[in-house]
């Protein structure tokens, strides 16, 4: 007697489906975060002059990365506080030298929660604490750490 054996087509088309439609999620959910960064930049600067209203509404790689990340669970730590915009300030006064070595902005986030990671690992810290000045003053190290190796590394 013949033995019917089931086909994995159905689980390949579905997982395929699925995939689509994570894809299509994933471009929803970026566009989002490219207009409310577009929002609150025309936000911040309602009376601008026409020469600086051109170049304001300009979103960069920077602020797309944060408003991601500020959406994700990983990043929590740069809601409180001044802490994004004290980053971001970092990212922006580096950039050149980033951009030199491929370190992009999502690598730049990535680099940033590591170093908060690290310190509540050595520490002893419970995984959700929020991020206080003395913790950010050692990301704040590792970064300018970061920053004087590729220097010394590589020369200016």
């Amino acid at each position: 007697m013949p033995v019917d054996k089931k086909s994995s087509v159905e689980e390949v088309l579905k997982r395929e489906k699925l995939a689509k439609e994570f894809e299509k999620e994933k471009r929803s959910s970026e566009q989002k975060a490219i207009e409310q960064a577009a929002a609150k930049l025309s936000e911040q600067s309602p009376e601008t002059s026409p020469e600086t209203a051109k170049t304001s509404k300009f979103i960069t790689n920077i602020d797309i990365a944060f408003s991601q990340a500020k959406t994700d669970l990983r990043f929590y730590f740069l809601n409180d506080g001044t802490y994004a915009d004290d980053f971001k300030r970092m990212f922006l006064e580096n950039e050149p030298l980033f951009k030199r070595y491929g370190i992009t902005s999502q690598k730049y986030l990535e680099y940033i929660r590591e170093s908060f990671d690290r310190y509540k690992k050595i520490h002893d810290m419970m995984p959700l604490d929020p991020m206080k000045p003395k913790h950010f003053k050692y990301v704040e190290d590792s970064i300018s750490e970061l920053v004087r190796m590729f220097n010394q590394r590589f020369g200016k």
